[in-house]
């Protein structure tokens, strides 16, 4: 199974441009995943098993192992520290083998290995660096707190490839793939995200026998909405207006059936979460759109609190 998916930019009145999408010969090929800290269960793995059998990828499935203050201790030898270092890594390795034993593997390559790293998220944004991915995947830690940035964050933040964040439930037959695209804004960075937000919604559909669902919100900017002068309702009716027509191609060439295209209005995350459910999405595809706060480190408000409440996968791309 395969498809190609085609980008052509089609220029409006307006002066955006759409992509529009042709299917043909193109599939996933290289897959990376996470294993879990729980080496019996691995939903990420499941899900990327399930990519690989329908498209004949490839799959590297790695572990991560390290224990605190061994590399820096002063007492222990540099013998006795690869002696740690082996005993866990063999630990953790045996570990992933049972769980391997446990699946059909027939027809799907994968390559087993544990690294002594104690910051994954590092090792992985190196790995692709040094080897492009089609999609990596990792099981969910969705958690937050002020001073700490979760590492399901730092993934996506800083990973060069799609990064899949992979929850408990299991695909449907026949699912559906939501495409929560960024349809406000004629800026170069929205449209190359909208761009690829779309082609790999379809890469990713026809890897899972799925559906491609699009979304996207019309949101009124706060500061407005606190005049008592402005007019909302015009406000909103204009905006509709301006996006109808790209609303228009999506579906007459973008690939798109109108039934399946979802405009409302509301705040994007909230309005994602509530169509995401409605549909019952297995997988919610968007755009990384970081802003320098934190370090630097974390998401856009839109992708973290998308993150921190839907119960479909989440994909990041970029």
């Amino acid at each position: 199974m395969s498809c190609r998916i085609v980008l052509k930019l089609l220029d409006l009145d307006s002066g955006y441009r759409i992509p529009i999408i042709f299917v043909g010969e193109q599939k996933m090929r290289e897959l990376l995943v996470i294993a879990d800290q729980n080496a019996d269960t691995n939903p990420a793995f499941i899900h990327a098993l399930e990519i690989a059998k329908n498209t004949g990828a490839k799959i590297e499935f790695v572990g991560f192992v390290h224990a605190a203050g061994v590399d820096s201790s002063e007492i222990l030898t540099q013998s006795e520290k690869r002696k740690v270092h082996h005993k866990f890594i063999d630990e953790k390795q045996a570990q992933i083998d049972a769980f391997l034993n446990t699946l059909d593997l027939s027809g799907v390559k994968v390559n087993s290995d544990v690294v002594w790293e104690r910051s994954f998220e590092r090792w992985v944004t190196d790995r692709c660096n040094q080897k492009s991915f089609d999609l990596i995947f990792k099981t969910s830690h969705r958690s937050e707190s002020t001073t700490h940035v979760p590492s399901d964050w730092q993934l996506m933040r800083h990973c060069p490839d799609p990064v899949m964040i992979v929850g408990s439930k299991a695909w449907k037959d026949g699912g559906k793939i939501l495409a929560a695209l960024d349809l406000g804004s004629s800026s170069e960075e929205a449209l190359k995200l909208n761009e690829e937000i779309l082609r790999y919604s379809f890469v990713l559909a026809e890897a899972t026998n799925s559906q491609v669902h699009a979304c996207y919100s019309i949101s009124m900017p706060s500061a407005l909405a606190d005049l008592d002068f402005f007019d909302a309702v015009g406000y909103e009716k204009k905006m509709k207006e301006s996006i109808d027509p790209i609303i228009s191609r999506l579906i007459d060439q973008g690939g798109l059936n109108k039934d399946t295209l979802h405009l409302v209005s509301g705040k994007p995350a909230m309005e994602i979460l509530r169509i995401s459910d409605k549909i019952d999405a297995d997988v919610v595809v968007m755009g990384n759109k970081t802003r320098v706060s934190l370090r630097g480190r974390i998401l856009g408000n839109t992708a973290r609190n998308i993150l921190g409440k839907v119960t479909a996968d989440v994909v990041v791309v970029k």
